[in-house]
């Protein structure tokens, strides 16, 4: 019998795989196998997804800075979304095209992540497991939006706690419950008690989890109150559903289908498309884009992109990809410019996800081609190794502490210097992550 030699992060560390929420025992997530001498195996992860994670991740971190940075003014045709941004197609600007990007890349991993839970845990186990990591990843972003919305508020004096809605208020506590419960299971790292480090973490995890199922009740409450507005006024309406929400809430509806096979989940997608378009084209696109990033109605679109991006990991080593990939790209383009299909990432509305689908598929496919290319210093690679870490360091120390605590300062700084902050910034992250994959240690939620 061969052995297998496994690297393993932090006993059963908090992580983040594919910016999807799991917590994982004793793994790392590895793809590709091949031989050492003596037969052992080992596990490589794929590069082209590594890579193509890690583009993403690099131009979202590049958008960040520049948006909180008013040297920067002037790239607002690359970053900016929307009508805002340099249009691709009508609706559809440069800066629309990463998100979507960044979420096709975790459903590339999505089924290989389920089968290795279903046989290990069984197959309800592996629903369960993977629909906590979703509904965490919710959490993980309403609690920022806790903070950023409420405490940043209180912090910068615009107003007081009593001040705030109740859903602000709400997550904004909680936010604090949460690092708490992170700093025990920091402290229970350094303990020999398995039992310790096990049930922290079990607090923690399900702790996220359930402020990811509130945060889907405030959503569903705000999307009525948008198509029937309470009598006495709104209630929670305003709520916005951020990127990390979105991604949370895609998974979800992704998960039901995620054992169909590449044909049965290439149907969904498209009867799900088709009743969508139907529907955006008929009264319900402005509704769903009063929200960010189109709420519970976008994120059918989203979870359509992480099926797609499923399908095409089947579909990676068949002629028939680049067939697929042509007719998604044409079909998305003809009704974006010759039916005047209504094209917003604010919203999601179906042709954008099936146009930014199909460029995601190529530019992924096209990154295949170098798999077997691998430089001593593999950049992208590097960011895309653990790419959801990076993701929530930019929103604590660019999007909340840049954007908002220190706005104003910013705001007025020479371009020199806002060169060199951004530089700085890019440094830190590229170190960080070089020095984790060097440890062959990938965060995983």
């Amino acid at each position: 019998m061969k052995n297998k030699k496994d690297t393993t992060n932090l006993n059963e560390n908090l992580s983040v795989e594919n910016n999807k929420a799991v917590v994982s025992k004793n793994s790392v997530e590895k793809t590709e196998t091949k031989k050492l001498d003596g037969g052992t195996k080992v596990k490589e992860r794929i590069l082209s997804i590594d890579r193509f994670r890690g583009l993403c991740m690099f131009a979202m971190v590049c958008s960040f800075i520049f948006g909180a940075l008013g040297a920067f003014s002037f790239l607002e045709p690359l970053i900016g979304h929307g009508a805002k941004g340099f249009q691709v197609l009508p609706g559809v600007s440069f800066a629309d095209l990463f998100a979507p990007m960044f979420i096709f890349v975790i459903g590339l991993t999505m089924v290989r992540s389920f089968k290795s839970r279903e046989a290990k845990y069984g197959t309800r186990m592996a629903y369960f497991q993977l629909a906590t990591r979703f509904l965490a990843l919710i959490g993980i972003g309403i609690l920022f939006n806790g903070f950023e919305n409420g405490w940043g508020d209180v912090f910068t004096g615009s107003k007081t706690f009593a001040e705030l809605s109740i859903k602000i208020q709400i997550f904004a506590v909680m936010f604090w419950i949460a690092i708490a419960l992170l700093l025990v299971y920091i402290v229970s790292l350094f303990f020999k008690n398995e039992k310790f480090k096990s049930v922290s973490l079990d607090l923690l995890k399900y702790f996220l989890a359930i402020a990811g199922i509130m945060a889907v009740y405030f959503i569903l409450v705000s999307t009525g109150e948008k198509i029937t507005a309470p009598v006495d006024g709104e209630r929670f309406g305003g709520w916005e559903w951020d990127t990390l929400q979105n991604i949370g809430l895609a998974g979800l509806l992704a998960l039901p289908f995620v054992k169909y096979d590449k044909w049965g989940k290439l149907t969904i997608v498209g009867i799900t498309f088709v009743v969508l378009s139907v529907l955006m084209q008929n009264g319900l696109f402005p509704l769903a884009n009063k929200i960010l990033e189109g709420g519970i109605f976008g994120g059918f679109s989203w979870a359509g992109i992480m099926l797609l991006g499923a399908v095409f990991a089947e579909f990676k080593d068949d002629k028939f990809y680049w067939i697929l990939s042509s007719i998604l790209l044409l079909i998305s383009v003809v009704l974006i410019i010759s039916f005047n299909f209504t094209a917003a990432k604010r919203g999601c509305t179906p042709v954008y996800a099936m146009f930014c689908a199909s460029i995601s598929s190529l530019v992924w496919g096209g990154l295949n081609f170098l798999n077997n290319w691998k430089p001593k210093f593999d950049f992208f690679a590097i960011w895309g190794s653990n790419a959801i870490l990076t993701y929530i360091l930019t929103l604590v120390f660019v999007s909340v502490v840049m954007g908002g605590l220190l706005s104003e300062q910013l705001a007025t700084l020479s371009v020199w210097a806002s060169v060199g902050i951004w530089l700085l910034i890019m440094a830190l992250f590229t170190v960080l992550n070089w020095l984790l994959n060097r440890k062959n240690i990938h965060i995983r939620m």
